[in-house]
């Protein structure tokens, strides 16, 4: 690993104890086995020095190979931020979050704009290393690792104290409190120490108290000074994690310091320590108390963690963690706009599964229901979120879409620009967002479009056939046909929809991977019965699915009050789960068809409930409506009710059909009446139900489940990845445009399954 540090604070001869804890480690990472060179910018002389500093830093990144770089404090970063293709690492050190202090402890106005863009600059970075975790709250986003500096434990350690004396020419029965900076730090609040010992010399004039301060010596004579000291006072009015706290402490030195950064953590519960206010009657008075403390305890053991090796070995573990997963080559963004992530069960898995694969992923999805945060790192997968209005009529689209193409092409050129990608995978509905990864194909970028859905038979579904609904229908098959047309592959979830690739889409077969929508048999295993569920009913029929108008609930309601009110069948329960447009509606017809007692909507529930009450049906359903979009695609309901084991009445429908196999029986289409027949017919028949679960599950573990979808995703992404790729992306042409209208016959291939 080869890794470029840029810092401001490092010794030299004119300044040979400046930012010693930074050459510590640096030394301590070249130990660990880090091949680290530093780039030194001498900022305190001229602020031109940060401006040179980015033209020498991307001479040195064409000279070498770096793998990443780490900028010790905000403004090495900000030159660190100066390039985009060797990924940056932070460590934020005090002033640079919390700004500069007055001599009262405030932060100068002067100070704070920087001390924002320094906060904010969290933002572009690829990790950040803070020094407490009170520094780690000043961040907008505070996901930092908390590391504190490391110590030198063979450096800083018990001396004999006369023998320190001698050295520095101290006076033997002189009382010594170190104050190991310059007196003129305002931050450091020396004028109120100053005073505190002014009021013990008054109060125990017999005393002699004296201050030692430390300015311009190197670190390896501080141990000097912390053996020879009494104790050592901090009074500092803010602090990220002070360094002198933890040498102190090394020296088993006796300490009082002001309650900032994590000095409560380090002192708390250690005998000879005091936390101190930062006015001079508290310092007098903690000052006054340690002396007298004369407790045996070492406080050197209470800060044995941060023994140098040990936290060089925590900093090279952020290094590895942002190798794995901001390497460009190896990078992908995806974007979903219909539904928020993790909550879109199948992105989730695909994102996992690239992620476990060695690729390093990045999403962008709309903030809906509990997933509200704008940005947030799950297993290792980064998650940026935008808000985005719901439409809920034709005319709302058009807005709904312009707001997600902004939100889209921001998140991804931001992206782009922090942490790089090499491939977009896109998610739709809509057929949109190849228009995002248009301008990042010209810079080199490769598109994977997954094909959720069929946008023109949605639309069908949703708003019908008529004048207007021709003019919609022809954009979308145009939007369809331009999304395939930009692809390098495509993605599609059962052999129907890679036939609309083919022809429809004109991509060349080869370049069609079929990856099923299916439940991962590890977390879909059956729970135990819960009799509660079924409210003294003998039988539980479950449905879960999103409450729209494709769906068929209303037939599964007249299905319902037939079972009920015609066949006289009142043991039987109805669990309905999820959410959607109709659930007001549905809800409001359950109650006039007189079955809400026998119906109960639970809205969005969690997995884990999902998965114990599916668990406790005797039989699932899926009434969906028998439309051109519902005959072509897989619903991921069917293969979770099968990862259950259970037998399934649906109407019969050609993917239906085909996923469940013998796990299911259908009904007619649109046909309330026989639908309730084919449920009351099966739960009839115990050793049916039996065979039909069974089959079921095994069917699921032979072939649908997700375990066995994950090779031909791999294998998209390799394909597209590769560099030497003499495959024909397309075989569209004017000559072979494929029918307007399409049903099942000439979309199924014959090797379907």
């Amino acid at each position: 690993m080869r890794v470029l540090a840029i810092t401001n604070m490092y010794p030299s001869e004119k300044r040979p104890g400046w930012g010693s804890f930074v050459q510590s480690q640096v030394e301590s990472l070249r130990k660990a086995g880090v091949d680290i060179d530093v780039l030194v910018i001498n900022g305190y002389s001229s602020k031109l020095e940060y401006v040179k500093a980015i033209g020498r830093m991307r001479r040195m990144l064409r000279e070498c190979r770096y793998d990443l770089i780490h900028a010790h404090y905000g403004l090495s970063g900000l030159v660190a931020r100066f390039q985009f293709s060797v990924p940056v690492v932070v460590s934020f050190c005090g002033d640079d979050l919390y700004g500069h202090s007055d001599a009262k402890g405030r932060a100068r106005l002067t100070s704070r704009p920087l001390a924002w863009i320094h906060r904010h600059l969290s933002y572009f970075v690829d990790a950040s290393i803070v020094k407490s975790k009170a520094m780690n709250t000043l961040l907008p986003r505070p996901i930092a690792k908390v590391i504190s500096n490391g110590v030198d434990m063979d450096m800083f350690r018990p001396l004999d104290k006369q023998a320190c004396r001698e050295e520095l020419e101290l006076d033997p029965e002189r009382t010594y409190i170190l104050f190991p900076y310059a007196s003129n730090r305002p931050r450091k609040n020396f004028a109120s120490l100053k005073e505190a010992v002014r009021r013990l010399h008054v109060n125990s004039p017999d005393r002699t108290i004296e201050i030692l301060t430390i300015a311009g010596e190197s670190q390896h004579r501080i141990p000097l000074y912390m053996n020879a000291a009494d104790l050592l006072v901090l009074p500092s009015f803010w602090e990220g994690s002070p360094n002198a706290v933890k040498e102190a402490m090394a020296c088993n030195m006796k300490i009082v310091a002001s309650d900032t950064g994590d000095v409560r953590d380090r002192l708390d519960g250690v005998p000879g320590t005091a936390i101190c206010g930062t006015d001079p009657e508290s310092i007098a008075a903690a000052i006054s108390a340690v002396l007298a403390d004369n407790r045996d305890g070492s406080r050197r053991e209470a800060v044995a963690e941060l023994e140098i090796g040990k936290v060089a070995d925590r900093v090279i573990e952020v290094y590895s963690s942002v190798l794995r997963r901001a390497k460009k080559d190896r990078g992908v963004l995806m974007i979903v706009e219909n539904l928020p992530v993790p909550f879109d069960r199948r992105v989730w898995q695909e994102a996992k599964a690239l992620t476990a694969a060695g690729w390093n992923v990045a999403i962008i999805c709309p903030k809906r229901g509990k997933y509200t945060a704008s940005r947030e790192t799950i297993d290792e997968i980064e998650i940026y979120r935008h808000s985005l209005p719901e439409a809920r009529s034709a005319i709302g689209y058009p807005f709904e879409y312009g707001i997600a193409f902004f939100w889209q092409l921001f998140l991804a050129a931001r992206i782009y620009l922090t942490r790089g990608f090499r491939i977009i995978h896109a998610c739709n509905p809509p057929d949109l967002i190849f228009l995002v990864a248009a301008p990042f194909k010209l810079l080199g970028v490769k598109f994977i479009f997954d094909h959720h859905d069929l946008c023109p038979e949605l639309a069908v579904s949703k708003f019908g056939l008529g004048r207007k609904q021709a003019a919609i229908q022809r954009a979308l098959r145009f939007l369809e046909r331009a999304t395939f047309r930009l692809a390098d592959a495509s993605i599609a979830t059962n052999e129907s929809y890679k036939s609309v690739a083919i022809r429809r889409g004109g991509m060349h077969p080869d370049r069609v991977h079929v990856v099923r929508s299916a439940p991962d048999l590890k977390l879909w295993q059956p729970a135990g019965l819960d009799p509660s569920l079924r409210a003294g009913g003998s039988h539980l029929v479950g449905y879960v699915g999103v409450m729209g108008p494709q769906e068929g609930l209303s037939n599964l309601l007249a299905s319902i009050a037939y079972i009920v009110h015609k066949l006289g069948r009142r043991d039987i329960r109805f669990v309905l789960i999820g959410d959607g447009s109709e659930l007001q509606a549905l809800q409001s017809e359950a109650m006039t068809r007189r079955v809400d007692p026998w119906v109960e909507f639970t809205g969005r529930v969690s997995d884990h409930d999902l998965i114990r009450i599916l668990s406790s049906c005797d039989i699932c359903v899926n009434p969906d409506l028998a439309t051109p979009f519902n005959d072509l695609s897989s619903m991921n309901k069917i293969v979770e009710y099968m990862a259950l084991g259970k037998p399934i009445v649906q109407v019969d429908l050609a993917e239906g059909r085909f996923t469940a196999g013998e796990a299911s029986v259908g009904a007619a289409p649109d046909d309330p009446i026989d639908f309730a027949e084919k449920i009351i017919t099966l739960l009839a028949d115990k050793e049916k139900m039996e065979q039909m679960g069974s089959a079921a599950r095994e069917r699921v573990a032979d072939t649908l489940s997700w375990d066995r979808q994950v090779p031909q995703l791999l294998a998209c992404y390799a394909q597209v990845a590769s560099h030497k790729n003499e495959t024909r992306r397309y075989t569209w042409s004017r000559q072979s445009k494929m029918p307007t209208e399409l049903g099942p016959t000439n979309l199924l291939e014959d090797d379907h399954g």
